[in-house]
């Protein structure tokens, strides 16, 4: 899969590209210079990141999605998915 795939943002509450998660998820925190936009609120305390980093959310593609085919929401309280957020968070800590 490329970073043309689109998946379900359940913070944003909209479908996104996987690469503008990762973009969104590299802005600053709080004030930012003129010109600098912050991060969004929603992505500040996003935990679906580690999921789309893997590809383990439903995802679909940029043609199929601009045909009309919309990926699934994430059921992000399923035990293989909170095993997943579980083991990034924790070799992040580390």
């Amino acid at each position: 899969m490329t970073d043309q795939t689109m998946f379900y943002c359940i913070p944003q509450q909209a479908y996104m590209r996987t690469d503008n998660c990762r973009k969104l998820r590299k802005r600053p925190v709080g004030k930012v210079p003129a010109g600098a936009q912050p991060r969004l609120r929603a992505c500040e305390t996003c935990t679906l990141f580690p999921l789309v980093e893997q590809h383990m959310v439903p995802m679909v593609s940029l043609n199929d999605y601009l045909q009309g085919s919309r990926p699934r929401q994430a059921n992000l309280k399923s035990s293989r998915l909170k095993k997943a957020i579980e083991a990034y968070f924790a070799k992040e800590a580390v």
